[in-house]
């Protein structure tokens, strides 16, 4: 079943020891883990593709280039931290982000967590890095690029979990994240932004072939150097759900600037799993898509991605999937893309 890889992923991201051959244990209660993806991609459009990757018409070698290690300590009994560095692909291998750090507690039904921790708006953020964890060679960036690419945020969750029955079970977790400056690369500006805070909720519902999440977030933020004060509403809802070899997904992100969305669908075929994606974005970026695509488990820790991409955009000068407008560099409005992908986890 395609969702068994993702919850082994999900259970490792959260800090659980699972029966699965990645991760080495160090002592009892030490675990060091860690994951990777190279590739090769290449568009047919000089104007850089998607954020943090800046794909072009140049034959890129490091453009999804990423490699993390994390390690779980069971600190004792109802204590437990976790610590997660990844050279991302905007990284140099010098200056990797710690993309969390935290020291979670358990008791009864509920769990504790205050350091720098994942944000929970979608339904692979938890293991957005670790590509050996999901069938694309990179989530949709239609709705993954709605936040610009951040991924984290310093604060404190508490997760309720309860068992429904003993194959469904019910997760809740309000989340507040205290001030932090995140920045981003778009092109040739540096966007900085002062989140006085973060705020939000999360409800996952997990069966035994299907997983339900949604997600609301606010945001408090000032955009140097502008003075104004905005908040930002994040909503999200997304759905997977798993019959025989098929896996069908599907997800929606909408604020104020932007709605998007993608409907995905992928057949295993024992080591071969051929995928279809389509996906919109609407207002802020205009943009239509179609991917295709085939994963080859080479073994259970490693994996490869055969995808060509197109992209259409809604309305001429509209930067849709790139990271400024083709019209800055002459370019038609369209692109294709085509990568191969190596992913790994040990």
């Amino acid at each position: 079943m395609l969702l068994s890889r993702q919850y082994i992923f999900l259970i490792l991201s959260l800090g659980i020891t699972a029966n699965v051959e990645a991760g080495v244990e160090l002592t009892d209660d030490i675990m060091l883990s860690g994951f990777g993806t190279t590739s090769i991609s290449k568009t047919d459009n000089k104007t850089p593709l998607f954020i943090n990757r800046e794909i072009s018409d140049d034959i890129c070698y490091d453009c999804d280039t990423l490699f993390g290690l994390q390690l779980d300590i069971d600190v004792f009994e109802g204590f437990n931290a976790s610590a997660q560095v990844v050279k991302r692909t905007q990284d140099n291998w010098s200056e990797p982000e710690l993309e969390w750090a935290y020291l979670g507690y358990e008791f009864g039904d509920f769990e504790l967590r205050t350091g720098r921790l994942r944000l929970p708006l979608f339904l692979v953020s938890e293991f957005y890095y670790v590509g050996q964890a999901y069938t694309w060679a990179r989530p949709p960036e239609e709705v993954y690029d709605a936040i610009l690419g951040f991924t984290s945020y310093d604060g404190i969750s508490l997760a309720w979990d309860y068992e429904i029955s003993d194959e469904i079970s019910l997760t809740i977790s309000p989340y507040y994240g205290f001030d932090r400056l995140n920045e981003v690369q778009l092109g040739a500006n540096l966007l900085k932004f002062d989140t006085e805070y973060m705020a939000g909720i999360y409800v996952d519902l997990v069966g035994f072939n299907y997983r339900i999440h949604t997600g609301f977030m606010q945001a408090k933020y000032t955009q140097r150097p502008f003075p104004a004060t905005q908040k930002l509403d994040i909503y999200t809802l997304g759905a997977e759900y798993s019959l025989d070899a098929w896996q069908w997904m599907v997800e929606v992100e909408y604020d104020k600037f932007q709605t998007n969305w993608y409907a995905s669908a992928a057949y295993a075929l024992d080591d071969f799993t051929p995928y279809l994606v389509y996906a919109e974005s609407h207002e802020l970026r205009k943009s239509k898509g179609v991917t295709v695509g085939v994963r080859y488990d080479v073994t259970s820790t490693i994996s490869l991605n055969a995808e060509f991409q197109s992209i259409f955009s809604q309305e001429k000068g509209n930067r849709a999937q790139f990271v400024t407008s083709p019209l800055l560099y002459g370019e038609k409005d369209d692109v294709d893309i085509l990568s191969l992908t190596l992913n790994f986890v040990f």
